[in-house]
């Protein structure tokens, strides 16, 4: 294309003219100085060079401009992220080995610890019979005949009695041989769970990173052929050329800006792997309880009236959020385990008791969610406060909807939002960018409370008066499991609140409302929610669960709605 262009072309109507001019007017038509006269005369006309000159200088602008933001952009490529992710898998991988190996080594030096303890134990019962025997032996010959038979019988019973004494040391070390037995098939079994893990973890990122490799591929061409075109005309110096070809070149480079500005998926988020050792039996789970006494009670103030989230500040505090009491505003409150107000915060006004949710998502950040639609993260340091409504993301918001709970994945650093009337969970990264809808379970119909416990998604569903355990990778939650129903003494329990400890162990408030009474019950359940293992009558209208970690140990703390009163229980450990 450039090499017909290298000659001047001649005048469109008097052709053995050399075209010294550029007819604007006429859709760039070539002119010679006579038509000036004649049929081009008063149109908007231009001296080619210096009109070539004007659309170098902005072709040279619009490149810089473009590499200045393909640098900006840095994004990783399908291909460093695959060998990032295989980096991180094999790491993963060799970690989860050597901790198998490492508890595996332990009980076998245990266990010859215990053989050599039964050896010694039987060498012991040997020596002991015999030293009886010579002790008898002796005595038989100083009384001879006379006490031979009294001898023979003082023997069998003192051969007896050794024998069950010492059988019972035996039977108590083998009991424990056997419980060893039993924890080493269990990590083994887990070992193999989260290898299983991994390799899932890996099929499924190694799939979203060559799903994208296309999109990539075409930005790349794209630029690469803007770019060559482009410094051949700029190298070429044929005015023409620059005339006829820039402006369709700076329209490219231009819709390639828009498409290297988009906020596609960034593809780090899919190099490595997450393992949740915590609910496996060689991650040292440590089994608690809930105290039978209340540890603590803090009275918060009487304009903080309803209490609709709290959650640990990451440094030992508390955070609460919720409504004011003249039903105007919501806040948030970072108070110390003695109720001190640290710092006080309103969040939102001008909605009809607009109720504050919060989770702890990382070290002094705290994800929010206020009714109807706004999440937001809010720094316990200095108090600062950012925000988006989902609405503006998501244009088809009903106006009827509005959010009734907030989850954090600080593995992934993830948000996840749900609302009422719905089974869709919205999910943000930590800087309230929008990543996809994770929707829930069709026997499901919409998550009061939601939390995040070894990977998995707990929810508590208000209205189906049931608690489930979900996946949360994808676009759909599969079923995991639901919590066991308490036995308590009145029917149709509804769960409220819900979150779990750092060894896995899962708590739930449940409530009934029957003549203008709260009834609730806080109950404990092992890791998967298939057993009770503790159950507490609950004083007043309870309405949040929440753990808090302390540098001695996790406290377990439940706000009620409209009493302004946190009651903090400690988490004891069990042999």
């Amino acid at each position: 294309m450039l090499a017909s262009m290298r000659d001047a072309p001649r005048c469109h109507i008097h052709l053995e003219e050399i075209s010294k001019l550029y007819c604007e007017t006429c859709d760039n038509l070539s002119v010679c100085m006579a038509c000036t006269y004649g049929e081009h005369k008063g149109h908007n006309l231009h001296e080619v060079k210096a009109l070539a000159k004007l659309k170098r200088e902005e072709l040279t602008s619009k490149l810089k401009e473009l590499e200045e933001i393909e640098k900006g952009t840095n994004l990783m490529t399908p291909r460093q992220a695959k060998e990032k992710l295989i980096l991180n898998v094999g790491i993963e991988r060799e970690k989860a080995i050597n901790m198998h190996d490492e508890e595996d080594q332990k009980i076998v030096k245990e266990m010859q610890n215990i053989e050599e303890r039964r050896q010694q134990v039987k060498e012991e019962k040997q020596t002991t019979e015999k030293k009886v025997c010579d002790s008898l032996q002796r005595e038989m010959e100083n009384k001879i005949l006379e006490i031979k038979l009294k001898y023979q019988e003082i023997l069998m019973v003192k051969k007896s009695e050794i024998g069950a004494a010492f059988q019972e040391r035996e039977s108590s070390l083998k009991k424990e041989l056997n419980k060893l037995l039993e924890k080493r098939k269990r990590f083994n079994r887990d070992k193999t769970a989260v290898l299983d893990v991994i390799k899932k973890q890996l099929n499924e990122n190694v799939k979203i990173i060559e799903t994208m490799s296309e999109h990539f591929d075409n930005i790349t061409k794209r630029f690469e052929a803007l770019n060559e075109m482009a410094s051949s005309i700029l190298a070429s110096g044929n005015d023409w050329s620059a005339v006829q070809c820039i402006p369709d070149m700076c329209t490219a480079a231009t819709n390639l800006m828009k498409d290297l500005k988009a906020d596609f998926p960034d593809l780090t988020t899919f190099t490595g792997v997450s393992v949740n050792y915590k609910q496996y039996s060689f991650g040292k789970r440590n089994v608690t309880k809930i105290s039978e006494q209340v540890k603590k009670t803090i009275t918060l103030q009487n304009r903080f009236k309803y209490v609709g989230g709290m959650t640990s500040s990451g440094d030992g505090n508390i955070v609460i959020s919720g409504c004011t009491s003249d039903l105007e505003a919501s806040f948030i409150i970072v108070v110390d385990m003695d109720g001190r107000i640290l710092k006080e915060k309103k969040l939102k006004t001008g909605e009809d008791c607009p109720i504050q949710h919060c989770k702890f998502i990382s070290q002094h950040k705290v994800a929010t969610v206020c009714t109807p639609n706004e999440i937001g993260l809010y720094d316990v340091r200095d108090g600062s406060y950012i925000k988006k409504n989902i609405s503006d993301v998501f244009r088809s918001w009903p106006k009827e909807r509005h959010v009734t709970c907030v989850a954090t994945d600080p593995v992934n650093n993830h948000i996840l939002v749900g609302g009422n009337n719905s089974r869709n969970v919205y999910v943000f990264n930590d800087r309230l960018n929008y990543l996809r809808i994770l929707t829930l379970p069709e026997m499901i119909k919409w998550p009061r409370d939601i939390t995040v416990s070894g990977g998995h998604l707990l929810v508590c569903d208000y209205d189906g008066k049931k608690c489930f355990v979900t996946t949360m990778d994808g676009m759909e939650g599969r079923l995991v499991g639901e919590l066991m129903k308490p036995n308590l003494a009145w029917n149709s329990p509804k769960p409220i609140s819900v979150c779990s400890d750092r060894n896995g162990f899962m708590y739930v408030l449940w409530q009934n409302f029957t003549q203008h009474s709260y009834r609730c019950y806080l109950v404990q359940y092992n890791h998967d929610g298939s057993q009770v293992l503790t159950t507490r009558k609950l004083e007043g209208s309870a309405e949040v669960v929440t753990l808090v970690e302390t540098f001695q140990r996790e406290k377990l703390l439940v706000a009620t709605y409209d009493t302004q009163t946190v009651y903090l229980y400690d988490l004891l450990k069990e042999d």
